[in-house]
């Protein structure tokens, strides 16, 4: 009796693996910055928790074998927040974690609904890393949201945006999130938060979006009309 074997699923870089978990509340106090600003802070932060201008990031462990790739079983639906703004600040494929470059651009997918107030011709803000060609298809297929319907961008040069964070308050008990109804938003980055509450751009548990990176995406310019093809 020939026997067969399934080939390994793919499973994208980003997505979060089974032993893989965020830092925890307890973890957080409050500290106070050169300029003698009250922020939110790890009781043992590193240089390494914060961004290039100084939102705190996501603590979240990584299960990576031998050759530094990720391992173990994947909880799909979950994106680990290391490896999302690893690929994001890199612009390499979500997929692969190769350059996704190609043809002097970059290709972004976002889910109909994402895409459906967008003109054409106007910069978009996303949460995705970019995909490469390759894995183009492979990327919607694996992803049941992109599976219901998809948009593809294709965007000549991007720029950080900002982050998703999560804003927390200062109470008689201690520090506590807003509900979640206000806790989860996107932040351009440098803006500053309301008095008497901190945004934690880097506190999350692990395999939410919360503090992902924002990249805004400018598209090629449009034709003339009546120009060449």
């Amino acid at each position: 009796m020939k026997r067969t074997s399934a080939a390994p699923r793919l499973v994208p870089y980003i997505t979060q693996r089974e032993g893989e978990y965020g830092g925890l509340e307890s973890e957080l106090t409050l500290s106070m910055n050169a300029f003698g600003a009250v922020r939110l802070a790890y009781q043992d932060e590193t240089p390494a928790d914060r961004g290039p201008r100084g939102e705190p990031w996501a603590r979240c462990s990584q299960s990576l074998n031998a050759a530094g790739k990720p391992t173990g079983k994947p909880q799909w639906r979950m994106v680990n927040p290391a490896r999302q703004r690893e690929a994001m600040e890199q612009l390499r494929c979500q997929v692969s974690f190769c350059p996704a470059e190609t043809d002097q651009s970059y290709i972004f997918l976002a889910g109909n609904s994402e895409g459906a107030s967008h003109r054409a011709g106007e910069p978009v803000r996303t949460a995705q890393p970019p995909v490469c060609l390759k894995h183009l298809r492979p990327a919607i297929e694996l992803c049941p949201h992109l599976r219901k319907g998809h948009i593809a961008f294709r965007a000549l040069a991007t720029s950080p945006w900002g982050v998703i964070g999560t804003r927390y308050r200062l109470t008689a008990t201690g520090l506590e999130p807003f509900p979640p109804t206000t806790m989860t938003r996107p932040w351009r980055t440098g803006t500053p938060s309301r008095a008497g509450s901190w945004r934690a751009s880097s506190y999350a548990n692990c395999g939410t979006t919360r503090s992902s990176i924002w990249t805004i995406l400018y598209p090629p310019p449009r034709r003339p009309s009546g120009g060449p093809e």
